[in-house]
């Protein structure tokens, strides 16, 4: 048995005949990723070709939340499911036909979280931030969402998807507050969803994996009144629903939602052009949206302003009507967890 092995010996690194191996050779970890874990994990770009997501379908969890639409941040009321489960199963064709594989999330109902209420939060999968050779695990920061983390693993771990790192201890972050900028660059945004401790924790995964620039970004946020998802002086907790990058150097940004040292950095710094999301489209969450290749972008429907100027600059917008999640909470991005993005060019 196994004897058609036997040949392959030889190509073990540092075998040498009839001797024990030494302890130690030189190997990065992700040059051996694809043959230990199957698939070349992860990615660390907003815009290069996306291969496969982790989705959600909503079910019953997704509309539970009525007994406190303030508490379960929904100011502007609850989805209508059957809605909801239509607009995601045409987000779902729209990946497929450019070529995006699909994973379903681990999700038995009910969906229930660490403190025994169902997870309406479920369908917005971007809970697990991905580097180019697997998965950082992230900690949710409100207590009705805690428990996402669990079945986030259970999927990737089923997939055979490694997971690198899982935020733990005092630290909570969501990776919604991180944005590619390029393959060394990615901003961590601390605000209502993410703290130093958690900041700390991803930066130094980060760092293992090559990133040289993490740069970190504050993010106001309301206190006791919240009118919408992000404009109307709600603020924002999440960086990917002010700033969305969708080429290299250019990008998508409510200035509102930002400290200015950001903008400046990425004007000064980074060299970007920006286009600046107007008040009366950002709870449209157009800069929410997901690159599909270079130059093809998905984007929520209703961001005329926006999506005429990223046409403008020669990228290709396909509109999907996902007006039941932009309303609670999120758009392309926030839909999906990017499993396999090719490098950057």
């Amino acid at each position: 048995m196994f004897n058609e092995f036997s040949d392959r010996v030889k190509e073990i690194p540092l075998y040498r005949p009839g001797k024990p191996p030494l302890t130690y050779f030189d190997s990065d970890f992700r040059s051996e990723l694809e043959k230990t874990w199957g698939q070349a994990w992860g990615g660390q770009s907003s815009y290069a070709r996306l291969r496969a997501v982790v989705v959600h379908r909503p079910g019953s969890e997704a509309t539970w939340g009525e007994i406190d639409p303030d508490f379960f941040n929904l100011p502007t009321g609850m989805p209508n499911l059957e809605r909801m489960q239509s607009q995601h199963d045409e987000f779902v064709r729209v990946l497929h036909e450019n070529n995006v594989e699909t994973y379903p999330l681990y999700a038995p109902e009910p969906v229930l979280g660490t403190y025994g209420v169902p997870l309406r939060s479920a369908t917005y999968t971007h809970e697990t931030l991905m580097v180019k050779g697997g998965a950082i695990i992230c900690r949710c920061a409100p207590a009705y969402k805690r428990g996402l983390e669990y079945y986030q693993s259970r999927t990737l771990g089923s997939l055979g998807c490694p997971i690198l790192y899982t935020v733990h201890g005092a630290g909570f972050f969501e990776s919604s507050n991180a944005v590619w900028l390029d393959k060394k660059s990615l901003p961590l945004a601390i605000s209502q969803r993410s703290n130093q401790a958690g900041v700390d924790q991803v930066a130094d995964v980060l760092r293992d994996f090559g990133v040289e620039d993490i740069h970190i970004v504050h993010l106001p946020g309301p206190l006791n009144t919240r009118r919408a998802q992000t404009g109307k002086g709600g603020g924002a907790f999440h960086l990917d629903m002010v700033f969305g990058v969708a080429a290299p150097r250019l990008g998508v940004i409510y200035p509102q939602g930002v400290g200015y040292e950001f903008i400046d950095y990425l004007l000064h710094k980074k060299g970007f052009d920006l286009i600046e999301i107007p008040e009366e489209e950002v709870n449209g969450c157009p800069s929410n949206f997901l690159v599909l290749e270079p130059g093809k972008l998905v984007m929520p429907a209703g961001n005329p302003v926006v999506t005429g100027e990223l046409r403008k600059r020669g990228i290709t917008v396909i509109e999907v009507d996902l007006s039941e999640f932009t309303n609670a909470g999120g758009g392309p991005t926030c839909m999906t967890v990017p499993l396999i993005r090719d490098e950057e060019g």
